[in-house]
Parts: structure tokens; sequence; C-alpha cells
């Protein structure tokens, strides 16, 4: 194993919809800059016990009433595996960009990708444990489930969705994602990556 290794890149990408707001005034990621992770595995332990990235990205929310609030400005957040840009791909795996070697070993899956989403007032129903949410591109998991009743902020309880922000609502508008790729000996050594995003948008 000295001279083979994996390379994971995951690009954590971030998306409100910010135009034609019905019944909230602004809905937005604050700041909204991707981030880029390389997680590079070189020895036994990285491969049997993973690595670990924690605080690999902090979620602030910012979700603004209408100049008259409008009873009904409710938000949802979901994270999923974004389509694969690379052709020829499974459904199931990471991207490849480059391989070593030659041998039949299979291509990293995307159920090697763990997740934990955290806050102060456990607002998420997954929260705080890392788990594997993502079989294929595409899944996608709810972090606050669209179409729930409106939940008002300063609750401090599961799914408050109504307006606030990360300021003044700090542990209910603010998500600490942490990251875990458990490879295992199994797949072919090469460069991978993945696009895992986050999506934030009101309620219809």
């Amino acid at each position: 194993m000295k001279n083979t290794f994996i390379l994971i890149l995951i690009q954590i990408i971030f998306s409100a919809a910010i135009n034609a707001q019905i019944h909230c005034g602004a809905v937005s990621f604050e700041p909204s800059d991707a981030v880029s992770l390389n997680l590079q595995f070189t020895t036994f332990s990285d491969y049997s016990s993973g690595i670990t990235i924690n605080g690999a990205a902090t979620l602030k929310i910012r979700v603004e009433d209408k100049v008259v609030p409008d009873p009904d400005c409710k938000w949802f957040l979901t994270m999923e595996v974004g389509n694969n840009p690379g052709g020829g791909t499974a459904a199931s795996d990471w991207e490849t960009l480059s391989q070593f070697g030659t041998g039949n070993a299979p291509e990293p899956t995307l159920d090697i990708l763990e997740v934990r989403v955290s806050n102060g007032c456990a607002t998420s129903p997954i929260d705080g444990v890392y788990s594997s949410y993502f079989n294929n591109h595409g899944d996608v998991q709810a972090l606050i489930a669209d179409l729930l009743p409106r939940v008002n902020a300063n609750s401090c309880i599961q799914n408050v969705n109504g307006p606030g922000n990360y300021v003044t609502n700090y542990n209910e508008y603010t998500f600490r994602i942490d990251v875990r790729v458990r490879p295992n000996l199994n797949f072919k050594p090469g460069i991978y990556q993945l696009n895992l995003k986050f999506h934030l948008e009101e309620q219809n």
C-alpha cells in the first residue's frame, strides 16, 4: 500500500432560490462561497477509520419577512449529491478524475461519504449523527423538510422554518457540517470527486 492511495475531492456548494419570493422578502446563505475539501488516503488507518473534517462548512441562513409580514413565509433546506459531470460515471459512484494502475477493484461508491449536521437547538431531525445519506447521484436528504407548518424562530425545537437569521437566532439558523469518508481497502486507487450541495428555498 506504500505507493497506493486515493485522493477524494469534495466541493460543498450553497444554493438559495433568490428570485420570485412569494411570501418571504429574502432567503439566503451568508456567505455563499463554495468550500473545497481534499482528503488523501495513504495509510491503513486512513482507509479503515476514515478521514474526518470537523467544521467542513458552516451554513448561515437569513430569511427575511416582506415589508408587510406574510404568515406563510416558511423555508426548507436540503442536502444532495449534485449530478456528476463526468460522462459514463455510474449513478452510485464518485466521478473518476484519474486512476492509478490496473485491476478489477471498483470505483468508490457514494455511500462511503458520511455527513453530520448539527446546531445548538437540534433544529434538524437528523441533528448530530454521522450517517451515509447517499447511494445515487440526485439523492436528496431533507435537513428542514418542505411542506411543514411554520415553526417560528426563538422556539429552539425541531423544524424551525419561519423568518429569522444567524445573527439574532444563531442556534437555530446556523448549521455546522462535518464530513467523514471511510473507503476501507475495497476501491481502486485514484483521484475522485463529488459535489455536495445544500439548497435553501422558500416554501410555496
